[in-house]
């Protein structure tokens, strides 16, 4: 199992707990941290590009702003 995600030139971490077989992760982003997660690898994947795409267009509107 990868311990690591990567997306978009972010790298968050992943997390198992076998108790609740249940995936979870965290993403530090501009000193913020941000955490997703899954039942499967591929859930937790979905959430951690899901949050880096929001972060992403949060940025590219901020910017257009200025």
């Amino acid at each position: 199992m990868e311990n690591v995600l990567e997306y978009e030139g972010y790298r968050g971490s992943v997390n198992y707990d076998k108790k609740c077989d249940y995936y979870t992760g965290e993403v530090e982003i501009d000193g913020r941290i941000y955490t997703y997660e899954g039942d499967t690898l591929e859930e937790l994947r979905e959430d951690f590009e899901d949050i880096i795409d929001s972060i992403i267009a949060f940025d590219e509107m901020e910017d257009e702003d200025e």
